[in-house]
């Protein structure tokens, strides 16, 4: 852990912190993951991290559209912890491990309309979401549409937030994270 963070016990959590472990536990199968567990130390931080997990799959994205959108910020963000952790469940979830791959890689997707989507992202990440016209039509004569340009805000914000915890917090790699454990080796060029 960094900066003084520690793990709680999750047997003997009492409150709010009980509730979080409770609520982490129903929505990760049985588990509280150690970023839950450092958050914790804000219930606010974790309860928003919690509630906005809720969300995905309320966007306009398929499991491998959202995960293209999330891997690219873990990526761009040098998330240690979250991109082994969204490799573990994308693959679990049926994410062709061939486009998890690309994208822990910072290469280009196979599939026109996924690397329409990856640069889409990329541009927001790195120009702060002020994008050219040219950068916007890109996104849209792709086949996305303007719904998912805000979409994109939502699933860069929620990994914004569990990238900068992670960074701050330094959760340990869950034992079942740790096959895919991954270290950044330059950040992704536009």
């Amino acid at each position: 852990m960094n900066n003084g963070y520690t793990l709680k016990d999750t047997s003997t959590a009492t409150g709010a912190t009980k509730e979080i472990f409770d609520l982490a536990s129903k929505t990760f199968g049985g588990r509280v993951p150690n970023i839950v567990n450092a958050f914790s130390e804000s219930p606010v931080l974790a309860q928003s991290m919690l509630a906005l997990y809720a969300k995905i799959g309320e966007t306009g994205f398929t499991p491998t559209e959202s995960h293209v959108v999330m891997q690219t910020a873990n990526v761009l963000n040098e998330c240690q912890y979250c991109v082994p952790a969204h490799s573990t469940g994308a693959r679990a979830g049926g994410v062709d491990v061939s486009i998890d791959e690309a994208l822990r890689n910072s290469q280009s997707l196979e599939d026109p309309k996924l690397e329409a989507l990856r640069l889409f992202t990329t541009n927001v990440i790195a120009n702060r979401a002020h994008l050219s016209t040219n950068e916007f039509d890109a996104f849209i004569s792709a086949g996305w549409t303007r719904k998912q340009a805000l979409d994109v805000i939502f699933l860069v914000t929620v990994k914004t937030l569990t990238n900068y915890g992670n960074h701050i917090a330094g959760p340990e790699l869950d034992e079942v994270f740790e096959p895919l454990e991954w270290t950044p080796t330059s950040v992704a060029a536009v």
